[in-house]
């Protein structure tokens, strides 16, 4: 047997032993699941070897001796001392340290992304589009308005929804966030049907591993 059929034979029965835990939970299920997760734990602890701490770290270091990098080691050793009792604490400020770093640069990355977007959403109500001869293009032009109309009264509704100033008793105020709630319903159902749609892809390229690849090779 050469190595190509072993791995086509080793990858269909992982497939098959995976699955099988839509029938019921089993021990093949579990011994496949626990050796899958060694494999991508080993295999992340590789990459993180090798795309991470090798040319980031250990190449300056210990290579290019550059001996600044000594600090990263210490802090990434601190770490560590969550398993000790009477050093627990060096733990909790390299924890707190580096998630006031992280919210930091999360929260440049929030205006960074979000503030363009919360621009973006004052779009006009009419939008006048010329046709490339430079002539005024009437349907183009009721197309881009009421594409506008409709983004900006959406946009209401939702904001309505949340807006919890005051009891929503007038009919208006009502009547929008209603409507921004079935809005976002609408939305998050379209989220919801493109993970499925996703999963399903991941289930097809299985199927399509196991009825090309592996089936012809056992007849």
């Amino acid at each position: 047997m050469s190595w190509e059929t072993a791995v086509l034979w080793i990858g269909a029965f992982s497939t098959l032993a995976l699955y099988s835990v839509l029938y019921k939970e089993n021990p093949v299920y579990r011994v496949a699941e626990h050796v899958f997760l060694g494999i991508a734990t080993g295999y992340g602890l590789f990459v993180v070897w090798k795309d991470v701490l090798y040319p980031m770290w250990y190449k300056p270091f210990i290579v290019e001796r550059q001996w600044a990098w000594i600090f990263a080691l210490v802090a990434g050793l601190m770490y560590y001392t969550v398993y000790s009792k009477k050093l627990a604490w060096m733990s909790r400020v390299i924890m707190t340290t580096m998630m006031g770093l992280a919210a930091g640069l999360a929260f440049r990355e929030f205006f960074g992304a979000w503030v363009p977007q919360i621009g973006k959403s004052f779009k006009p109500l009419y939008v006048s589009v010329n046709n490339e001869a430079g002539q005024f293009d009437l349907a183009q032009t009721i197309i881009s308005s009421a594409t506008n109309i409709i983004f900006v009264a959406v946009l209401i509704c939702v904001m309505a929804y949340f807006f919890f100033s005051f009891e929503h008793k007038n009919r208006v105020a009502k009547g929008s966030a209603y409507m921004g709630r079935w809005l976002m319903m609408i939305c998050f159902g379209a989220m919801f049907g493109s993970t499925i749609m996703a999963r399903m892809s991941l289930f097809i390229g299985r199927l399509d591993f196991l009825f090309r690849d592996w089936i012809p090779l056992i007849k």
